[in-house]
């Protein structure tokens, strides 16, 4: 999950990232998280982020124009705005703010946006191409079941079949929302949506049994239940 603090305070930004990478660490999400506290220098960059901390007044360019951009670049961004300044709030409701916070944060309302930004992430319908008998298909990723790698072959299967994709597996991992898809295995990667049967060793999806690794158990043991407790 790549994540953008953007604050011209930089105890601010510091403080505010101590805590996402807690929250994060805690409920086993990889994370890479950029500050700055230029927003120059994030309109000049081509990066995009799917969450956004952003402060609202800054000396060289607003938090709404910052947005907007970030809203070019991924239009599912979940944006996070930091002010005291309601008249900035008109303008902002246009890009669908998902929380608003006063400076100095409160630890706990952080957490709390961040487990609904969490079950946010959960529900949205993020979309790749997969191709199929020389066509390129789109396909909504909530709709994979799993991707398997069996040598070189890679197979993806969906609620709609399945593809032998031309991408790499590590390529179709970095693309998939951490939040709901966990690597069981070095080869298999599952969406928990579909677990229908659970073990600690082992998993269903459907017919389909599927073992975890012996070293990723404990972690993914606790994945499954802080994924359980979002529901």
């Amino acid at each position: 999950m790549r994540i953008l603090i953007l604050d011209d305070e930089q105890k601010f930004v510091d403080d505010l990232q101590f805590h996402i990478e807690r929250y994060m660490a805690t409920h086993l999400i990889s994370t890479e998280i950029t500050t700055s506290v230029s927003p120059e220098a994030i309109l000049n960059s081509e990066a995009a982020f799917d969450l956004a901390f952003l402060d609202i007044q800054m000396p060289e360019a607003d938090g709404i124009s910052v947005a907007k951009e970030l809203k070019k670049r991924n239009s599912r961004v979940i944006l996070f705005f930091v002010t005291a300044f309601e008249e900035y709030q008109d303008e902002a409701m246009d890009l669908h703010i998902f929380r608003y916070f006063e400076k100095p944060f409160d630890e706990k309302r952080l957490y709390a946006s961040l487990d609904k930004a969490m079950e946010y992430l959960d529900e949205t319908y993020v979309d790749i191409y997969l191709e199929k008998n020389g066509e390129n298909i789109k396909v909504l990723v909530n709709d994979i079941i799993y991707i398997k790698r069996e040598n070189r072959k890679v197979t993806v299967a969906t609620v709609g079949g399945e593809y032998t994709s031309k991408n790499s597996f590590d390529d179709l991992v970095s693309k998939l929302p951490n939040t709901f898809f966990y690597l069981v295995h070095k080869s298999f990667l599952i969406n928990i949506h579909y677990i229908t049967r659970y073990s600690y060793k082992e998993v269903y999806l459907g017919d389909t049994r599927i073992s975890v690794a012996t070293r990723k158990q404990a972690d993914f043991h606790r994945f499954w239940f802080d994924y359980i407790k979002r529901r």
